[in-house]
């Protein structure tokens, strides 16, 4: 029995994804659940689309399917940016409905406040918080790496980029990134390397840019490498939005294994220490975000 993945979301990112599914033709039953009862029929050429990918089906869903989804996609589910209390609100009649009904899987937020809605959705379920997690900085974790190999003349392969944070705002862990054996900070020391500290600085500004751009595309790609990996057994380690249990806790991307059953964090971050800083002066802006929302909490519609 294939397993079940459910897209939630706006039409025009649920859409894309399913197109982007299909090409992959992933092993999955496909289900998506419509914002409205309007879009339901708009999704018609795409079903009649995946007869031509014979290992995936996709079918519109009811309730009833959030208690058989081994994978719950939650992609930005109103068509323009909505204030994050608003999300936030509309989240918690979100988490009512699935968890009503019986929701067990990983539920994956691949929209924007990933950090935000991943926190609060751990807070309103009373989920795991191994199986709430968010696509955080990977997408830009994995553009960074290609990067990197074209510019340094390397197979992609060879280089592990590490970006943390959130997706908003990537903080590149320089000390934790590698070139083939080697940390790229030490790769800089030989003198034929064609790259140097300076050209550090301007790739990272370069990313930062980038983050400040529409992400969809790439996010889409990240899921699919993921789900590629969780569907042949070969799981990874991303930097992916996951919570943090410190007190007060909070959720931001930091490497953790990423497998069937969620998310598992294998050991303690470890940075430089401008990059520590770095991160937990964004850890203590993203608690005081949680709690300026928490104070701030409206009706909301799901």
């Amino acid at each position: 029995m294939k397993p079940t993945l459910i897209i939630q979301g706006n039409f025009d990112q649920a859409s894309q994804l399913i197109r982007q599914l299909l090409v992959a033709d992933l092993p999955l039953e496909c289900v998506v659940m419509s914002n409205v009862t309007d879009d339901a029929p708009r999704y018609q050429a795409l079903m009649v689309a995946s007869a031509l990918a014979p290992q995936m089906t996709l079918r519109v869903g009811t309730a009833v399917d959030y208690g058989k989804a081994d994978w719950l996609i939650v992609l930005d589910r109103a068509a323009q940016e909505t204030a994050p209390a608003a999300e936030v609100a509309e989240l918690r009649l979100f988490m009512n409905r699935i968890v009503e009904n019986g929701f067990k899987g990983q539920l994956v937020f691949c929209g924007d406040h990933d950090e935000l809605l991943t926190y609060f959705a751990w807070k309103f379920s009373g989920l795991n918080r191994s199986q709430i997690w968010g696509l955080g900085t990977f997408p830009l974790a994995r553009l960074l790496t290609f990067r990197l190999g074209e510019r340094l003349g390397v197979g992609v392969t060879a280089v592990q980029a590490a970006v943390v944070g959130t997706a908003a705002k990537p903080i590149v862990a320089w000390s934790r990134t590698y070139v083939g054996p080697a940390p790229i900070l030490m790769y800089l020391a030989n003198e034929d390397a064609k790259f140097n500290a300076e050209d550090l600085g301007k790739m990272a500004s370069w990313l930062e840019r980038e983050a400040g751009e529409d992400q969809q595309m790439l996010r889409s790609m990240a899921l699919i490498r993921l789900l590629e990996a969780d569907l042949t057994n070969q799981p990874l380690i991303a930097s992916v939005t996951n919570i943090h249990d410190e007190e007060p806790a909070y959720a931001a991307a930091t490497p953790v294994l990423v497998n069937a059953s969620g998310v598992k964090r294998l050991t303690n971050l470890a940075l430089s220490e401008d990059e520590q800083q770095e991160f937990a002066e964004q850890g203590q802006l993203l608690r005081e975000n949680i709690a300026t929302i928490a104070g701030q909490q409206t009706e909301g519609r799901a």
